[in-house]
């Protein structure tokens, strides 16, 4: 299969990676699931019309930064949604306030 030629007829998108990667992150961040305690139909209904993302965001309170990177994976418009290049830029902007001793970082500052 050529590179590129096939890809629009794959039943996954690049659009849909960035949607699951919000969702992982945020169950680490929160470290609880999303949309939880609730039938599968009104969990369908919510996502596919946006209305759980908003829901999820209102109650909880990760932080700005954290909130902004979470409306942006779970953008309803597909076309609004990141690349990863570009996730991988606001990820790399976030307050480093949570990394702990046995980050890499730490090694390395404490070589120099």
């Amino acid at each position: 299969m050529a590179p590129g030629k096939d890809e629009d007829k794959l039943p996954f998108s690049k659009a849909a990676d960035i949607y699951a990667f919000g969702t992982v992150w945020y169950e680490l961040q929160a470290r609880e699931w999303p949309f939880k305690s609730q039938p599968a139909e009104a969990l369908i209904w919510q996502i596919g019309s946006g209305e759980g993302v908003r829901q999820v965001l209102a109650t909880v309170s990760l932080g700005k930064e954290v909130n902004e990177i979470l409306s942006a994976c779970w953008a309803f418009d597909l076309s609004e949604r990141p690349s990863f290049t570009v996730l991988m830029e606001m990820l790399e902007k976030l307050p480093k306030l949570n990394r702990r001793l046995s980050h890499p970082g730490h090694f390395w500052k404490s070589a120099e």
